[in-house]
């Protein structure tokens, strides 16, 4: 009862500091800290309650005795400021403890300057996505500091929907959230909210992200397959991955196809013709087009092609899955100019694009 009291009595006190201190979980406190030179904060001095009363008590951090009393007002400048503080009865038994954290709001390096996380683009830290529209959806990001340093916190919301976050254990840079309430024939009307908090000591930092599912929603790899029809022609056919929604005619996905020479990975850029917006006519013995179908027949010999299929969302801007590729035979790697003659001579294996021929 008395660890109740003082954590209600601890919550009410830093809810009247104007926003500046905050409590993000039970005994565990964030004070947000403008470190540039001579700033004066509000912030700066941090009244802690113990929740008991009396003379005997006494406060403790790192083993050293640092105040008497059921109140203890700190005074936070920096990092070395912050740490995990306890109350003490006579006895030595502790009765409460507070966990001091700070966040940087602004230094030399500008206003919310972040280090925990490495920055995917522009102000971005978090990258989301999901492989369908079954309300399961996995963020991740990327750690600068020891994942065994790090603890991470994950909080996703969307209003009158309830979503539940699973933090990969091991490396802390991924997590899994499913909205138990998500329905995929309804339209969304508002975005899922998913909050990061980052703490690496007593350095604390926020990471947010919005998002529609629809516009995160990016499918698994396409299944392809080659059947070659003699006299030089050749059938290319894909499915929709196995993980996908049905019925496919309300989900449906259209494939970007290209048909290149071996020498080409997917990503080689194909140059439009512009009697062609579809890309239908060959580019320099190049295919590249865009088809709602799952199958494309060629008349040109296989030797020469890779064939590469990928897919999205046909209704959502939305990101394309990864390639899918099959060639026709296994290319010829060279080797570094160090190795043995004889064993260059023999020395084949498939180009890394393509999957067996079939």
């Amino acid at each position: 009862m008395d660890l109740l009291w003082s954590l209600l009595s601890i919550t009410c006190l830093f809810l009247q500091l104007e926003g500046c201190t905050r409590v993000i979980k039970p005994n565990t406190v964030v004070v947000d800290v403008d470190m540039t030179l001579n700033t004066p904060s509000p912030c700066r001095n941090v009244k802690l309650q113990c929740g008991e009363h009396g003379p005997s008590v006494y406060w403790q951090r790192k083993k050293q005795k640092i105040g008497k009393g059921s109140e203890l007002t700190i005074h936070v400048d920096e990092f070395l400021d912050a740490g995990n503080f306890t109350c003490h009865n006579d006895n030595g038994d502790i009765l409460n403890h507070t966990l001091v954290l700070i966040q940087v709001t602004k230094n030399d390096r500008g206003e919310h300057p972040k280090q925990i996380l490495q920055e995917i683009s522009d102000q971005i830290y978090i990258k989301c996505e999901t492989k369908n529209y079954s309300g399961v959806f996995e963020c991740s990001w990327n750690l600068n500091m020891n994942p065994n340093t790090v603890q991470i916190l994950i909080e996703a919301h969307r209003s009158n929907s309830s979503i539940s976050c699973t933090v990969h254990d091991q490396d802390k840079s991924r997590a899994v959230c499913h909205e138990l309430t998500y329905c995929p024939f309804q339209e969304e009307l508002e975005k899922v909210g998913f909050n990061l908090h980052a703490i690496d000591g007593p350095r604390f930092e926020n990471y947010s992200s919005e998002f529609f599912l629809a516009d995160i929603v990016k499918p698994e790899k396409v299944q392809i397959h080659k059947k070659d029809e003699g006299d030089k022609k050749v059938v290319v056919s894909w499915e929709y991955p196995q993980s996908w929604d049905h019925p496919h005619s309300y989900f449906p996905l259209t494939f970007e196809v290209k048909a290149l020479k071996n020498k080409h990975n997917c990503d080689h850029e194909v140059r439009s013709d512009p009697r062609t917006p579809n890309h239908k006519v060959p580019h320099k013995g190049s295919y590249h087009f865009f088809t709602e179908e799952t199958s494309l027949q060629l008349n040109h010999s296989t030797k020469k092609y890779v064939f590469c299929v990928r897919a999205k969302d046909m209704y959502c801007n939305s990101p394309w899955s990864e390639w899918s590729a099959i060639c026709s035979k296994k290319l010829r790697i060279k080797k570094q100019r160090n190795e043995n003659r004889d064993r260059k001579k023999n020395s084949k294996h498939s180009d890394v694009l393509c999957m067996p021929s079939l």
